[in-house]
């Protein structure tokens, strides 16, 4: 968007230094330093990336770069989440997340380590497991590349795609408007361009052609923005249910959705809460335990809106399962045997 505005700013600025014949230093001012902000956001998270350091230590998973440093406790670690890179085999992004008080005390406490390779191989090592040959495979499913002894309980996917919210609803009324504003702004366009053609200026020279370049550019960022939104609003969410896959094993419960999982040990898990939803199909969500902490991650098990519904993020919570009464009893099982 920002490449776009650039381009539209300089096509505008070589038709009124041709028609008008006036300065246009400072217009050319404005479309280089949005060029700047489009390459600085574009090349600007790869060059931080590049010189991050991590280090495991007997007790700590610490993250350096340059004088910055975090550092989070590994047995604090409430889940890990893993972003695989969709284009490079064996190499993702693991994010370390620590379960914090919701409320007035809640906060993000999370550590992404990025661009490792065999992100599942190294959240093992943290974990404290050994590490087996099929780990860093992400074409293998979940249920292949288990700890040694692990088994599978259960395993599902959701029954039913997600429900419109208000995020939904959200996103699809930016789409429809982008697309509205697209059209609109084609016609009021078109219309622009053949009052200048009328008034003169020739459809061949410079200026014209710089105004229906900038009219064009204009136009397809508008009705980009519409196709990005509906996409995000109406299939973005339908793929993601139908890629994604629960594993509940007798150590951790694995959520898989496409390029993302989610590993959580079952030993974090307090407490299971039921939400009943439509059609027989109910939402557990998963409340975690962690050191001085008892939560769920961001949001949704106690009572405020799960964030992630167009996003995709992965949470603790298993939706639109149907025997819940089934993973009720297997998850709080050893908990109420403890």
């Amino acid at each position: 968007m920002l490449a776009a505005l650039s381009a539209v700013t300089t096509c505008f600025a070589i038709a009124v230094a041709k028609v008008l014949m006036i300065p246009i230093g400072s217009i050319l001012f404005v479309a280089g330093w949005l060029a700047c902000l489009s390459i600085a956001t574009y090349f600007g998270p790869g060059w931080w990336r590049r010189d991050i350091r991590v280090a495991l230590t007997s007790r700590l998973v610490i993250w350096r770069r340059g004088r910055l440093r975090r550092s989070i406790e590994r047995r604090a670690i409430s889940y890990a989440r893993i972003h695989w890179h969709p284009k490079v085999s064996g190499v993702g992004d693991l994010e370390l997340v620590r379960a914090v008080p919701t409320g007035a005390l809640r906060r993000t406490l999370s550590i992404t380590l990025p661009d490792i390779e065999a992100p599942d191989a190294v959240w093992a090592a943290i974990r404290g497991v050994e590490e087996t040959p099929v780990l860093g495979d992400r074409a293998r499913p979940l249920g292949q590349r288990l700890d040694p002894d692990e088994r599978v309980l259960w395993t599902a996917q959701p029954a039913a795609n997600r429900p419109w919210d208000v995020q939904r609803l959200g996103t699809l009324g930016i789409a429809l408007v982008a697309v509205v504003s697209g059209l609109r702004a084609l016609l009021g366009g078109v219309h622009a361009l053949q009052v200048l053609h009328q008034a003169g200026l020739r459809t061949l020279s410079a200026p014209f052609g710089a105004m229906a370049l900038a009219v064009g550019i204009s136009v397809a960022a508008v009705l980009v923005t519409g196709v990005v939104a509906g996409y995000h609003a109406i299939w973005r969410p339908r793929r993601l249910d139908d890629a994604t896959r629960y594993v509940v094993t007798d150590r951790r419960v694995l959520i898989q959705r496409g390029t993302q999982e989610l590993h959580l040990d079952r030993d974090r898990i307090v407490d299971v809460i039921d939400a009943p939803q439509d059609h027989g199909l109910h939402d557990l969500f998963l409340v975690l335990g962690g050191k001085n902490a008892h939560a769920h991650a961001l949001a949704g098990a106690f009572g405020e809106k799960v964030v992630g519904g167009v996003s995709g993020q992965l949470l603790p919570v298993l939706r639109g399962v149907q025997d819940s009464e089934t993973v009720r009893a297997i998850l709080t099982d050893e908990r109420q045997a403890a």
